[in-house]
């Protein structure tokens, strides 16, 4: 279900939702560049002016930067997508830690974005040969790329168990299956999606790798098997081609009528195709089924619909959850505005995630109105306590 965006600053939440060890303010501890894996987390790059600021300190005090360092300055290049400089920097931090999977990653998809496949394919055997399995999905992509699919067939084992939980590693396998223009391989990729974990897949996508299993998907129907079906239907629900999913999600439903993931894809469906009450029931089917995450799905439908009925279904299955800042906010917002929501405001602006809502200036002033408006209910002194700390 789409999330819903407020008035909410996205920074304020990419900043305090994670621990201090893996904030911007990493990129101005120069002492811990040689630590690499603090800088794993992509929310370490997160702002654009942190990564800035370290670029121009690079530039003015390279001298002072050991080549072992250069780690984070390199992905800092890399995000404004300077990749001359990106490359540069790589290179000279690899010379310092030769077997740096991130680097050497990194600098292999640079090289087939320069259009330089074979150099880029020498970097990927390089980290397969440290044991990276990642690379197996990378390096296939470049035989791919390069019109060589044979040279694919040694990987096949670790790609296609990477296959079961990795929907750029399933593309492959797929389109490997295809290399034959006269003769698809069935048999391959029967056996593929037969073992594959659709939910987690699912988790791995990205758009571009969503919209490569569409396209397959078309030309192979008939070798889908119920549960593989479920990603080339989430992924026809994200180019809005309303009738392949709808068709998709239901096949699949005739045949595994409590498959969560299906009801909740369904319920997208309806929503998008003017249907608020059906989603509403296919949401709380799912939520029957024992998928109890789906009840969030109810109340972000609230939110798209403004529709009170749906919030009433909802309700007081979400106690239990853990709704993220932009809803709790979407849910002031909307409370504010409207009469007779005292229990929603409430509910909203006290709980588990609630704290990060009193970070925003714009939402402290939501909750501001909000208690005036609901004065009367007991609950209005804690928020006003709570304002008042942060305004501290």
């Amino acid at each position: 279900m789409k999330k819903i965006l407020t008035v909410l600053l996205a920074s304020t939440f990419a900043v305090v939702a994670f621990g201090q060890q893996s904030t911007p303010e990493l990129l101005k501890k120069k002492e811990l560049f040689e630590k690499t894996d603090l800088f794993e987390p992509p929310q370490v790059f997160a702002d654009k002016a942190a990564n800035a600021g370290l670029l121009r300190d690079y530039e003015l005090n390279k001298a002072t930067y050991k080549n072992s360092q250069l780690l984070p300055v390199a992905v800092c290049y890399l995000s404004f997508g300077d990749m001359k400089k990106a490359k540069e920097t790589f290179e000279a931090f690899l010379s310092a830690k030769p077997n740096n999977l991130r680097a050497i990653r990194t600098l292999g998809t640079i090289s087939l974005l320069s259009k330089e496949i074979d150099k880029g394919i020498e970097y990927y055997k390089k980290a397969i040969s440290l044991g990276d399995e990642k690379s197996v999905v990378f390096i296939s992509s470049a035989y791919i790329m390069s019109n060589k699919l044979d040279e694919i067939t040694p990987y096949l084992p670790t790609l296609k168990k990477l296959a079961k939980t990795n929907l750029e590693a399933l593309n492959v396998v797929l389109i490997y299956a295809g290399r034959d223009k006269k003769s698809f391989d069935e048999k391959l990729a029967r056996e593929v999606l037969g073992t594959i974990d659709a939910r987690k897949v699912l988790e791995s996508a990205t758009p571009d790798g969503m919209s490569t299993i569409l396209r397959i998907y078309v030309a192979t129907r008939k070798i889908w098997n119920t549960t593989a079906m479920l990603i080339p239907a989430r992924s026809a629900a994200l180019v809005e081609a309303w009738p392949l999913a709808m068709q998709s999600y239901k096949k699949i439903l005739e045949e595994q009528p409590d498959n969560p993931l299906a009801l909740r894809g369904m319920s997208v469906v309806a929503f998008r195709t003017g249907d608020v009450f059906g989603s509403a029931d296919y949401i709380m089917k799912a939520y029957k089924a024992g998928d109890k995450d789906a009840a969030m799905d109810g109340i972000e439908l609230f939110l798209l619909s403004r529709n009170r009925s749906v919030w009433k279904m909802f309700k007081d299955l979400a106690k239990d959850m853990t709704p993220n800042p932009q809803v709790r906010a979407g849910i002031v917002q909307y409370a504010v505005a409207q009469d007779d929501c005292a229990d929603m405001f409430y509910f909203a602006s006290l709980g588990k995630n609630s704290e990060l809502l009193y970070k925003d200036e714009a939402v402290r002033k939501l909750l501001e109105d909000g208690i005036k408006k609901y004065s009367s209910d007991k609950r209005a002194s804690e928020v006003a306590k709570r304002i008042k700390e942060q305004s501290k």
